[in-house]
């Protein structure tokens, strides 16, 4: 049968204008009609100059235009051409499997009809005009014919291979202006290579496309900085889909998701996404990119392998909410940027995080890898930063109602000897805040104290305590612990330019400034302030104002004072000494005593003593005898032989002295008194023998 018969019926079957088409060959139109499958659709064939048909049948599930092989290279030229017989309504599928060989596509292919699916031969169509779906054209599918466009012979050729050759991009899915949406592309089991095309060549751009399925196709680039492969723009509303078994290789960019505050990537899910960026002598070239999420919001990236970039995964200020599990990553010199606003994006992976491969100037951002272990309850969780710096982590507590909330960690232990049974034994952390203070605190729950804490005035004043406490009848200690340090403890006065004002060493040794004050009752009893170098001393302050009692000055004396009528006393208590009390002279004689009272109140003085002044003031009473310490010190005697006896003193007067002689017994005589230098001659008024008493007091007059 002539092909004009199948184009007449072709006519009967889709209601449309005639359309070239192809019978397949080795087929017995003789035979009985064959039943048609349920829910398929029999061809009717159409007579040729009333020739009728004899014993043919076919049929078909969809409306299928099989594409006419061309006899030339060029095979964009068919199938434009039958492009224009898809039926509008419904849509059709363009096959071009049966052109088994490799062709050019040399004409620009834009997709007007929605429902539009196109079956891609095996082989390698090499590209030199774009092939574009117009937005708003929902549901068009292009369909290769095997895995990533490989064979069984070669991994990058045999299958369908879309060669391009052009400066711009290959496949442009959508609006490039970002006004409108394009809903449902497919497109799988392909290769999109651009080793020959432009420095900027892209191999497929979304824009504003929706509900994507980009499986099992593979792009490869050319190996420098300036090709980018997969283009998402969102800008406007989003764009998104299904990424499976997607293979990107030797792009500049593997990936690109973009847009703008209102609308990008968004909502896109990569399942084994494998990235390989060019290298140069094994090393990554600066500037290349495996994924640049430069705007977008709740992708999810799942297993897969990036590799050799740059960059492995560059998180822009417009990157949120973003998704990876268990993407591999292998010599990168930068695994992971995130800029200043990207935000509440998760890396959780297995492999491991290097050291100076992570930047994160965002915020809410987190990264975990397997190395970097947590949470795992067996051998404890080790933390690592990737950072040289101060990291900080923000714990935010409340929901915005203006309530100062707490986070407090309570520790459950074993009751010791009784298995199955816990008591709840630490608190540690913040409490709620609201009334006014917050307090961070470590409670013993056991003995129902707070071992340890900080407070915190959440409005006000910020004058806040610090507190340390022990239990029963336990102290506080420092530095008790074995191995501790011997540095001793201090404290500082605080403020801007905080000094140490306290301080212990390791041997005890303290020094303190200021002064210290001794309360009772609420109200200060005793100071004792050595604050300046003039005076240090100990006053009572039980009547509100400061009374001395002991102050010694610096470089001069020491006092000693009482308060209202009562004495400075020594040795008045029960428990007291008895050896009595000493004055010693001090300087080079400072071990001699000058003055010694003893316990039985006997007292001893080898220097001079004056009693009273010069006024005529002060009087000397002695309630005993008077006695001399050492013999003709001040008094003496002699027997007479005539008229005249002498007495001789121990020392000399520097003026003659006051003399007195009385005699001994009832005689009476009577006797006047001379001294020269240390000598006292008694004169009697007769001669005798009696023994005469002198005594001579000194007389500075």
């Amino acid at each position: 049968m002539r092909p004009l018969i199948l184009s007449a019926l072709l006519f009967a079957t889709f209601a449309v204008r005639e359309a070239p088409a192809q019978l397949a060959t080795g087929v017995d139109y003789n035979a009985a009609t064959p039943a048609a499958p349920a829910g398929a659709r029999n061809v009717i064939w159409q007579n040729d100059s009333n020739r009728p048909t004899v014993h043919a049948s076919a049929y078909v599930t969809y409306p299928t235009l099989q594409i006419a092989c061309p006899t030339g290279s060029d095979l964009s030229t068919a199938v434009n051409a039958m492009l224009a017989y898809v039926p509008t309504g419904q849509g059709g599928i363009l096959d071009a499997r049966a052109c088994n060989a490799n062709y050019t596509w040399n004409s620009a292919t834009t997709i007007n009809t929605p429902n539009t699916v196109i079956l891609l031969p095996c082989g390698t169509l090499t590209v030199t005009q774009p092939f574009a779906v117009t937005y708003g054209i929902r549901n068009v599918a292009i369909h290769g014919c095997s895995y990533q466009g490989g064979s069984n012979a070669s991994g990058t050729a045999g299958g369908t291979v879309w060669n391009w050759q052009g400066s711009g991009s290959a496949f442009i899915i959508g609006d490039p202006a970002d006004n409108y949406d394009t809903g449902g592309f497919v497109i799988t089991d392909m290769a999109i290579t651009t080793p020959s095309a432009g420095a900027g060549a892209h191999a497929i751009d979304f824009h504003r496309v929706t509900e994507i399925d980009f499986e099992r196709v593979y792009l490869i680039g050319n190996a420098t900085t300036g090709q980018t492969g997969l283009t998402l723009d969102g800008t406007g509303n989003y764009s998104g889909g299904q990424f499976i078994g997607v293979h990107i290789a030797s792009f500049g960019t593997a990936v690109t998701m973009t847009g703008t505050g209102a609308g990008a990537a968004n909502a896109s899910t990569f399942v084994r996404l494998h990235i390989d960026c060019p290298t140069s002598s094994g090393s990554p070239i600066a500037g290349t990119i495996g994924i640049n999420l430069a705007y977008g919001d709740g992708n999810t990236f799942v297993g897969g392998d990036v590799e050799s970039c740059d960059t492995m995964l560059a998180l822009g200020a417009g990157a949120a909410n973003n998704t990876f599990i268990g993407v591999r990553n292998e010599n990168s010199n930068t695994q992971v940027t995130a800029a200043t606003g990207s935000s509440y994006n998760l890396w959780e992976t297995g492999g491991t995080m290097f050291t100076g491969r992570l930047t994160d100037s965002g915020t809410h951002n987190t990264f975990w890898d397997a190395f970097h272990r947590q949470f795992n309850n067996l051998n404890g969780d080790l933390w690592r930063g990737q950072s040289d710096a101060t990291i900080t982590n923000n714990v935010y507590t409340g929901i915005g109602l203006g309530h100062v909330r707490g986070k407090q960690d309570e520790y459950i232990t074993d009751v010791p000897g009784s298995p199955g049974s816990y008591q709840n034994a630490w608190l540690w952390g913040p409490g709620d805040g609201t009334t006014g203070a917050q307090v961070w605190v470590l409670t013993d729950m056991l003995a129902n104290v707070s071992r340890f804490g900080a407070s915190q005035t959440t409005t006000g004043s910020r004058n806040d305590q610090s507190f340390m406490n022990s239990t029963g009848t336990a102290g506080v200690c420092i530095n008790c612990s074995g191995g501790a340090g011997t540095g001793g403890f201090s404290v500082s006065g605080g403020g801007a330019t905080p000094a140490a004002v306290w301080q212990t060493d390791g041997s005890g040794n303290t020094t303190q400034n200021g002064y210290q004050r001794f309360w009772a009752s609420g109200a200060e009893v005793w100071r004792f302030s050595c604050a300046t170098y003039a005076t240090c001393g100990i006053s009572a302050y039980t009547g509100g104002v400061g009374s001395p009692h002991i102050r010694m000055f610096g470089g001069t004396g020491t006092e000693l004072d009482s308060e209202s009528t009562y004495a400075v006393t020594v040795n008045n208590t029960s428990g007291s000494g008895t050896g009595g009390f000493i004055v010693y002279e001090g300087g080079s004689n400072s071990g001699v005593a000058a003055f010694t009272v003893t316990g039985a109140g006997a007292t001893s003085q080898p220097g001079n003593s004056q009693i009273g002044s010069a006024s005529g003031t002060g009087n000397l009473t002695i309630g005993n005898h008077l006695n001399q310490l050492a013999t003709t010190d001040f008094a003496g005697h002699c027997t007479m032989t005539t008229t005249t006896c002498t007495v001789s003193f121990q020392h000399s007067w520097t003026s003659t002295p006051a003399c007195t002689a009385t005699v001994r017994g009832t005689s009476p005589f009577y006797a006047a008194v001379s001294v020269t230098t240390n000598v006292a001659t008694v004169t009697a008024n007769a001669s005798n023998t009696a023994t005469w008493n002198v005594i001579c007091p000194g007389d500075p007059n």
